[in-house]
């Protein structure tokens, strides 16, 4: 009885370990990118001049990767403005994307099953309707 127990506790609970830590990656990569595309948003709104803005946005938005273990290379955002970007009124909306690699995908099974879950997030942030113009 010892050798079957021993037998099924393998088989249950390691697919089971496996789950929980896809999820919990998935979970990470899925508060990385909705953190990262607000956070991008709000340092973009906050500069004094368009190129010092799309600086402060990258970087903002790598931090957030960072911060749920990912690299800066592992996500992309973009940013696109209504009229002049930084104009009191105006809106910036910001798409983040990011590809979670799933664990323990072996090499040659990479082109047969999905390696990696593609997570985007989109947020809209206004630039404040009081901030000096120019």
């Amino acid at each position: 009885m010892t050798v079957e127990v021993a037998f099924l506790l393998v088989l249950l609970v390691v697919p089971l370990f496996y789950l929980v830590a896809t999820l919990g990656r998935v979970q990470a990569g899925a508060y990385a990118v909705s953190a990262a595309s607000r956070e991008a948003g709000r340092a973009f709104v906050t500069a004094t001049d368009p190129a010092s803005a799309q600086v402060r946005a990258r970087a903002a938005a790598d931090l957030v990767l960072d911060a749920h273990g990912f690299g800066p290379g592992d996500g992309t955002f973009e940013l696109a403005c209504s009229a002049d970007c930084l104009a009191p009124g105006s809106q910036v909306a910001v798409e983040a994307r990011v590809e979670v690699p799933l664990p323990l995908v072996p090499d040659f099974m990479r082109g047969r099953v999905p390696s990696s879950i593609g997570l985007s997030a989109e947020h809209l942030e206004t630039v404040d309707e009081f901030r000096p113009a120019g």
